[in-house]
């Protein structure tokens, strides 16, 4: 049994020497993201789409930042499914971004995508309860691209350094 124990705990130092002595860095990198001052923040298209996306961002403007981030939003609501006698059964909600980081100092653009999702909801009983629906579907997206972009501003910087 002391066999069995001792064997263990050398797996486990074994381990754990390499574990620590690897360059592991997380790909999120908190302390990174708060360098990113934004000295102006642009938003077009479908104002109110955009803004909850600069607001899931949590980013603040900065006077002394050196950035411009710019999103254009743009909301499409289509009817997906319909019934034969034309009830409506099914809508689909497209988000796309047009998203843009750009560097002031240089003048270079250092993240530029064109960012969608769609999804499908079901119409409720009562047209307030569709439109929450709704809302709550622009929430989720909005919530995904904004991690997306963070992630993928993350990594940019961290090739950058």
């Amino acid at each position: 049994m002391k066999l069995l124990n001792s064997k263990k705990n050398f797996f486990l130092c074994i381990f754990l020497i390499l574990f620590c002595s690897c360059n592991y860095k997380p790909l999120l990198n908190k302390d990174q993201l708060d360098k990113l001052k934004f000295k102006t923040i642009k938003t077009k298209g479908d104002r109110r789409v955009a803004q909850i996306v600069v607001n899931k961002l949590n980013i603040i403007k900065d006077k002394t930042g050196h950035l411009t981030l710019s999103i254009d939003g743009k909301k499409n609501v289509d009817v997906s499914n319909k019934s034969v006698t034309g009830k409506i059964l099914e809508y689909s909600i497209n988000l796309s971004y047009q998203v843009e980081v750009k560097n002031n100092l240089t003048g270079k653009i250092i993240y530029s995508k064109k960012i969608s999702n769609t999804e499908n909801y079901k119409p409720s009983n009562t047209y307030s309860d569709t439109i929450r629906n709704e809302k709550k579907i622009i929430e989720n997206i909005s919530n995904l691209i904004a991690k997306q972009i963070m992630n993928e501003i993350n990594i940019i910087l961290q090739n950058d350094t």
